[in-house]
């Protein structure tokens, strides 16, 4: 399977926390810390309460130091950023959805967590399915689309198929045909770093075309 390597955007750092806020959480934990060992005391002596206070604080400093680990990039959280970027959402299935905006079409297969990817034997799979079966059935449900739009006419562009899976890929975004084949995460980047084709009113009479087509009256 071809691949096209994309490099990684500069993620904005964490906003710095308000003091207010640090000596609350910080006044909050001691609470909690002295309430464990006062509990474990009456009941067990002054020994247990020591020892559960101190495992208590401990436990806060380690979840302070541990590193953060992002947390998986939802389907929600994925069409809400796509959407304040100028791009119109219109469902197509229960995991897929078309996606109008000013870098083009894409129909969006979201369903990342079913879609694990691996490899056996020189092959590729996405689940339990060799690559080429879902780039096949997902670019057939894209030249659906495309016929309805008369994509590739009048400059309107192509619909690209980008299926979003789970597990490590040799590059952050990998290509099979025109099937994009990304982690959730990097497939909003390579959307949003296309090129604009697409104006406003362009993006607006897409979308209409695609709704009547998928949701006639």
């Amino acid at each position: 399977m071809p691949s096209l390597s994309e490099s990684e955007g500069k993620r904005p750092g964490d906003r710095p926390e308000e003091p207010g806020a640090v000596w609350a959480r910080v006044a909050v934990r001691a609470s909690v810390v002295l309430a464990a060992g006062s509990m474990a005391a009456g009941f067990l002596g002054w020994r247990a309460g020591a020892l559960v206070a101190g495992l208590t604080a401990c436990t806060y400093v380690l979840l302070g130091t541990a590193p953060r680990v992002p947390a998986p990039y939802g389907r929600g959280r994925l069409l809400r950023t796509l959407r304040r970027k100028g791009y119109r959402i219109v469902p197509e299935a229960a995991s897929r959805h078309v996606a109008i905006g000013p870098g083009g079409i894409y129909l969006l297969e979201t369903r990342a967590w079913q879609h694990t990817v691996w490899r056996s034997g020189g092959e590729w799979y996405v689940g339990a399915v060799p690559v080429g079966r879902v780039v096949a059935r997902l670019t057939q449900r894209a030249g659906r689309i495309e016929r309805v739009l008369e994509a590739g006419g009048d400059g309107r562009p192509w619909v690209v198929p980008v299926v979003m899976v789970s597990g490590q890929l040799p590059e952050r975004v990998m290509r099979a045909d025109r099937t994009v084949i990304a982690r959730p995460r990097e497939a909003v980047r390579y959307v949003l770093r296309r090129p604009e084709v697409l104006d406003p009113e362009e993006v607006e009479a897409l979308t209409a075309e695609v709704e009547d087509h998928l949701f006639p009256e």
